[in-house]
């Protein structure tokens, strides 16, 4: 548990540098005392169920497929996260039975009074806005949990959409959203009656329940929205901090956004595929950038001269392990929807270790003093990653004065707010 915890507090200050924020919305619905089963979209890896045990102050398994747990220091590193193996059936059939263990291993975690679990229904990783149908193992690992204690508990299931606006972009946001609890003493009559029914039923409105929380995007959909998010996004006003939030009103607006084109019928859907190409079009031909055109922003010379000397030192500190994660990365992960927590994880440890190179180093010249080296180095690496967001943001900003057609490029873009706003 030392290390687990130990972790949690590096990965929160890891976020900070891999995210440019993240939004915790909706926490007040987490029950704090019942066995707990949180499920979610499982799009981008290990970060979907590390970044939701981050920011809880119980404890959080989770299920891992077991071909993972491969020996050595891998095993270890995902045993210390608390990660449960499960094997599925191309595994192969003659190891299923090893389920068993594991599911026994789960009910006695979550028999325990502050231990919570993480699952994700889907049983499969793929980078996508919306979700595969589930796999029915929550809802009954759910009922024999009930079945066992007489139906004495009162297990509960917390819904979170983890919702990344890029899975694989650095520097991207992501809103972790809580829905509702759904309480599995409200199946009872139903499981009683029929356990295959109520197992069925349970899985639909865990289905229904988590959508509930996601900026969900149709299959055919994904290009048109991606393209209008990024018009939402930029109409609002967006600050350097704080690194994590709890307004939900960009959340909200996104979401509004998707449902509303998910609903559109071909006709309206080709007329703002038509309106959003002829303004994606004028763009690239002023050379000029959305962020720049919705103009909700001011970006100072005069913050990013004073701000220099703080970025470059943050930069020397943070060049190794940025550099080491991102080659790791590339030669070792042929899978997209690992690439980013595989970044994360290897820019994590690539970064303690050269800490305590510097800790040890310095320690010959200043003593315990060196103490602070570690921490001075976490607060310029995040604040040169802010920095050059803030420079990026400038620089369009700037670009954009040489627009020769300002007018069109303000009147397309309200012509398609409007549209969507109706």
């Amino acid at each position: 548990m030392f290390f687990y915890n130990l972790f949690r507090v590096f990965l929160w200050v890891f976020y900070i540098c891999f995210f440019r924020r993240v939004y915790f919305l909706k926490f007040n619905r987490i029950p704090k005392k019942a066995p707990l089963i949180f499920i979610s979209n499982h799009s981008n890896g290990l970060l979907d169920p590390v970044l939701i045990a981050a920011l809880q102050m119980r404890p959080v398994y989770f299920w891992v497929r077991a071909i993972e747990f491969s020996g050595g220091f891998k095993s270890w590193f995902l045993k210390t996260l608390h990660a449960v193996p499960i094997y599925r059936l191309q595994d192969g059939r003659d190891k299923m039975h090893k389920n068993r263990a594991s599911l026994q291993t789960t009910r006695e975690l979550l028999y325990k009074r502050n231990n919570t679990v993480f699952i994700a229904p889907e049983g499969v990783c793929v980078i996508q806005k919306k979700m595969n149908r589930f796999k029915l193992g929550c809802a009954q690992l759910a009922f024999k949990m009930m079945e066992e204690t007489n139906w004495t508990i009162d297990l509960k299931i917390q819904p979170v959409g983890v919702n990344y606006t890029y899975h694989e972009k650095f520097r991207s946001e992501v809103y972790i959203s809580n829905g509702d609890p759904i309480s599995v003493l409200n199946y009872k009559n139903l499981y009683l009656d029929s356990p295959v029914n109520a197992v069925n039923k349970l899985t639909e409105d865990m289905f229904s329940a988590l959508r509930e929380q996601m900026v969900y995007i149709e299959k055919g959909n994904e290009a048109l929205v991606e393209n209008l998010l990024i018009l939402i996004r930029n109409n609002f006003p967006r600050d350097m901090f704080p690194m994590f939030s709890r307004n939900n009103a960009l959340f909200n607006a996104e979401k509004e956004i998707t449902e509303y084109v998910n609903s559109l019928d071909e006709d309206k859907k080709n007329n703002l595929t038509t309106q959003v190409a002829a303004y994606l079009e004028l763009l690239t031909k002023e050379g000029a950038s959305d962020y720049a055109v919705a103009n909700k922003n001011n970006r100072n010379l005069f913050l990013l001269t004073i701000g220099f000397p703080l970025w470059l030192m943050g930069t020397i500190f943070g060049c190794l392990p940025h550099i080491m994660a991102r080659t790791l990365r590339n030669k070792f992960v042929p899978f997209p929807e690992f690439s980013a927590s595989f970044a994360f994880f290897s820019a994590l440890i690539v970064w303690v270790v050269w800490a305590l190179i510097i800790f040890i180093s310095g320690s010959f010249f200043i003593g315990w003093g060196a103490l602070i080296i570690p921490f001075f180095m976490v607060f310029s690496q995040a604040f040169a990653y802010h920095y050059e967001d803030y420079y990026n943001e400038w620089k369009v900003i700037l670009q954009y004065r040489k627009a020769v057609d300002k007018t069109a490029l303000e009147n397309l873009r309200e012509t398609i707010l409007l549209s969507i706003a109706r």
